[in-house]
């Protein structure tokens, strides 16, 4: 039966990792400590949307982006101007997509699925991610927790998508190699597939997930 598939775009369509390019570009730095700075920027920039929801005082996910990076240069004792700073920051907009992202959407819009993006990215992040990684055309739609003001796991973030889709929500699925985030759908009602490409346990909080793939191919392997 065709379904409302709700992909996650950072770490799930697209590495976040591979800002280690520009990182390593940029910065006169080792290996070592480029790695260090990529742990830490993800990590900030988590917790700071976390923080944002919690506290009430949300910021776009770009400005929560650009605070985790500049907390990761402190943190690692990193000077970067700020022109360096601004196009280490846009590498997020050039992030790699997984090398069967593309192929994934296809067949899955194929099958009959509806085929779209729902993420913490604000509006302009996704629209431009999506274009420069060449997902755009295989998407259906674009949705954003910017249009709710709060960030996943937040159930109101799911909820829109459902209503943003016309789709009752047990018929929406979030795709996600983020357990947190799968938590959040299934608990918000979602059905969820999990990308654990890491082999990892899933969290203890939350609602475990519907279906468990090992990369991006698993799930239109499943699905499709």
């Amino acid at each position: 039966m065709p379904e409302t598939l709700c992909f996650d775009m950072y770490g799930t369509l697209c590495d976040t990792s591979s800002v280690t390019d520009t990182l390593s570009a940029e910065l006169d730095a080792s290996a070592t400590l480029v790695g260090e700075l990529d742990a830490t920027w993800r990590a900030k920039q988590l917790q700071y949307s976390y923080q944002s929801a919690l506290m009430d005082d949300y910021q776009p996910f770009w400005e929560v982006t650009a605070d985790a990076l500049d907390y990761a240069l402190a943190q690692w004792g990193v000077d970067a101007d700020e022109q360096t700073r601004d196009r280490i920051l846009d590498s997020y907009n050039h992030l790699d997509a997984y090398p069967a992202a593309v192929d994934t959407l296809t067949r899955l819009s194929d099958a009959g699925h509806t085929v779209t993006v729902l993420s913490n990215g604000n509006p302009e992040m996704l629209e431009t991610l999506a274009d420069n990684a060449g997902l755009a055309s295989h998407l259906d739609d674009i949705i954003s927790a910017h249009e709710v003001g709060t960030f996943k796991p937040n159930p109101v973030v799911y909820e829109n998508a459902a209503d943003r889709t016309d789709t009752a929500i047990e018929d929406c699925r979030l795709v996600s190699g983020n357990a947190w985030d799968v938590a959040g759908a299934g608990n918000a009602g979602m059905a969820t597939a999990w990308v654990d490409r890491s082999n990892d346990p899933f969290e203890r909080i939350g609602v475990e997930p519907s279906l468990t793939v090992g990369g991006l191919a698993g799930v239109a392997d499943e699905l499709a």
